[in-house]
This record gives structure tokens, sequence and C-alpha cells, in this order.
């Protein structure tokens, strides 16, 4: 009987021995270099033009509220900015005088007021890391100081990785 045991137990030892030395292992070290990365568009521009029609609307100004949406990506925390491209608006030649960037506000959609425009970026909002949207709003008011015709401004959207 002990014979039979002690040949049973050699049988699982070379069993067990046999399972052990067919498995290997191997690793290796994967590296991955990353870099800053932000990006800003528009997701949506529906409300970038304003059509005057009316004494009212030249007296009060028209407003486009969710003028445009914007989308932020980015790896770290990020502002963006808002100006103008520059100080006027394009448009028709003289006599008329020409018209300030200042005649379009901005503003972070229902926010409680615009800031004017110019060639010098306004703080408009802020995020974390990630992707994020966000709408704006825009107000134009150029009083009757202007000829009628077709004006146009670039404005100018900034992020920059905090």
């Amino acid at each position: 009987m002990k014979r039979i045991t002690l040949i049973a137990a050699a049988l699982i030892a070379g069993i067990t021995a046999t399972k052990a030395q067919s498995t290997a292992n191997a690793s290796q070290t994967v590296t991955l270099n990353l870099s800053n990365s932000i990006d800003i568009a528009f997701t949506a521009a529906t409300g970038t033009s304003f059509t005057f029609a009316n004494t009212t609307d030249y007296q009060n100004g028209l407003s486009n509220v969710n003028a445009s949406t914007l989308q932020v990506k980015s790896n770290r925390p990020w502002a963006v900015t808002v100006g103008s491209a520059s100080a006027n608006f394009s448009g028709p030649a003289s006599p008329s005088p020409a018209m300030p960037a200042s005649v379009l506000g901005v503003r972070l959609n229902g926010g409680s007021s615009y800031g004017a425009l110019s060639t010098t970026a306004q703080s408009l909002t802020s995020g974390s890391r990630g992707t994020s949207s966000f709408s704006v709003d825009y107000n134009a008011n150029p009083g009757f100081s202007y000829d009628a015709g077709t004006y146009t401004l670039s404005v100018v959207y900034t992020a920059t990785q905090q």
C-alpha cells in the first residue's frame, strides 16, 4: 500500500512539476510622451448677423442670444479671452465715419452685462481639463451715426492653458 501511495505521489509531483514548467512571463515598459494640447472651435454659429430694420433697432440696439457655441478641448485648465481683430468694422467708404469695434458687445450666455469689444482681449470664461462647451450672446448698438450698408468685424476667441 505504501508502494501505491508513493507511486501516486510521484505521479502527482511530476504532473505539477510539468505544469509549472509550461508557464513563462515577459514584461516591457511602455512610455507615453504627452505634450500640452488645447483646441477651440465653433460648434454652432447661428446668431452672427444683425438686421437693423427700423429706428427702434437703431436706438435700442439688437441682441442675439446663444449667437455662437464654442468648444474647448484641453489637457490642462484653460481660460478664454475675446477681442476684435481690428479697431473698426469694415464697411461702406466715406462719408460714413469708421464704426468702432465697441459697437458690438459680447458676454457669456446668460451673463449680466456685455463687454464692448476692442483689440484688447477681455476675459470671457475658464474651465478645467477635458472637453467643455459654452455659448456667447452678442449685442450690437450702432446708434444713428453710420450710413446704411454691410459692416463686418472679425471677433477673435483665444483659448490659453493655465
